[in-house]
């Protein structure tokens, strides 16, 4: 779904709290791309594409008012709610290892990243991003366990909104060229989770790995797939397993397992080139377009030439994390998140992932 169909379809899902289609001439959102158009380079390519929020504060007080602006009882302290800068899976003292805001390059580029960009659908806090011991307690104080609330007012229910951006050209139907991102809205209102699977590594025993003729082959029918073959082929760490290939990770990744999404024709999906979203409750990842539906796009524009260039280029798109809290108890219609429910539950842990098929009192915030 895209455009006045995704709105829709946000609305009839009630995910308007997990979600929002930002407009490409909102001016808080035309502020946040000349900060990051000004900082591309100095501050995002200089520290690899991605980095604490300390790095670049004018980024985050722009992304800020974009959420006060599309969530006010979540976030803006007007409606009892606050915003947070970064995701605080690090404390300050592993300021390095933090991934607050990740910028993709195109995939021209041969470019060093300390992230791992995921390609398949995930949730952000499943990733293999590294996380210090301790970090739910640290990253989210105030949620207590269900039953053991300290303050009078209730627990905090925190949600973790990102800031996404595209930063290619748009094509004639306002989306972008190449990997929209894609997000599968909540179901029933996030009281219910999506049904998935957990893979282990040891469900990859005895899978084939690609040759480097088969690479070679890939390469030659898309060129631009070579760069991180040829990459990889030079790099130190090659040989390794994939999650030992990437600076910093999550010491529980392979343990707690990866969730894989069953697929299920309930499942509504909206794209949107400028967007605010829940990562932490929302599925989402990198898609593909219909060949024969976006050729037709490429060929409705009217600088068919510009067109077919702009298409070629691949996404460039910028990220921005953030933790958003309000207290739910006592403020009428204003749920806790499914996050903050399974936390609160004990179903949400360093170690183990929410359960398939989960449901949460969202009123209560805990499980059922």
């Amino acid at each position: 779904m895209v455009n006045d169909g995704a709105r829709a379809a946000i609305a009839a899902a009630g995910a308007e709290r997990f979600v929002s289609l930002i407009d490409p001439s909102n001016p808080k959102l035309l502020r946040l791309l000349r900060v990051m158009e000004d900082g591309w380079d100095a501050i995002g390519v200089r520290n690899k594409n991605a980095g604490h929020h300390s790095l670049w504060p004018e980024a985050f007080e722009a992304g800020r008012s974009l959420l006060e602006e599309a969530f006010p009882e979540e976030c803006d302290p007007k409606f009892g709610g606050e915003v947070l800068s970064g995701v605080a899976f690090v404390g300050d003292d592993m300021k390095d290892r933090a991934i607050d805001f990740m910028q993709r390059r195109p995939k021209t580029d041969f470019t060093m990243s300390k992230y791992n960009p995921l390609g398949r659908l995930h949730r952000d806090p499943d990733a293999i991003d590294y996380k210090q011991p301790g970090w739910m307690e640290t990253a989210m104080p105030g949620s207590a366990p269900f039953g053991a609330e300290e303050e009078e007012d209730g627990a905090y229910s925190y949600r973790y909104y990102n800031v996404w951006l595209a930063r290619t050209p748009l094509d004639a139907s306002g989306q972008v060229y190449e990997n929209p991102l894609c997000l599968l809205l909540p179901r029933d209102e996030g009281a219910k989770e999506w049904d998935y699977e957990i893979r282990k590594p040891e469900d990859n025993v005895g899978a084939k790995e690609e040759t480097i003729g088969e690479m070679m082959g890939r390469a030659a029918k898309n060129p631009l797939s070579a760069a991180p073959i040829v990459m990889s082929m030079f790099s130190t760490r090659r040989g390794q397993k994939k999650e030992d290939q990437f600076e910093f990770t999550d010491p529980n990744y392979m343990s707690r397992g990866s969730p894989e999404l069953t697929p299920d024709d309930a499942h509504t999906w909206i794209t949107h080139p400028f967007v605010a979203f829940d990562s932490f409750d929302m599925w989402h990842g990198a898609a593909k377009w219909d060949g024969d539906e976006k050729k037709a796009v490429i060929d409705s524009a009217a600088d068919l030439m510009r067109a077919r260039q702009d298409a070629s280029k691949g996404r460039v798109s910028m990220e921005l994390r953030f933790r958003a809290r309000c207290k739910p108890g006592g403020r009428e219609g204003v749920p806790f998140s499914p996050l903050s429910s399974a936390y609160r539950g004990g179903v949400f842990t360093p170690d183990t992932v929410r359960p398939s098929g989960g449901e949460y009192d969202l009123e209560k915030g805990t499980t059922r």
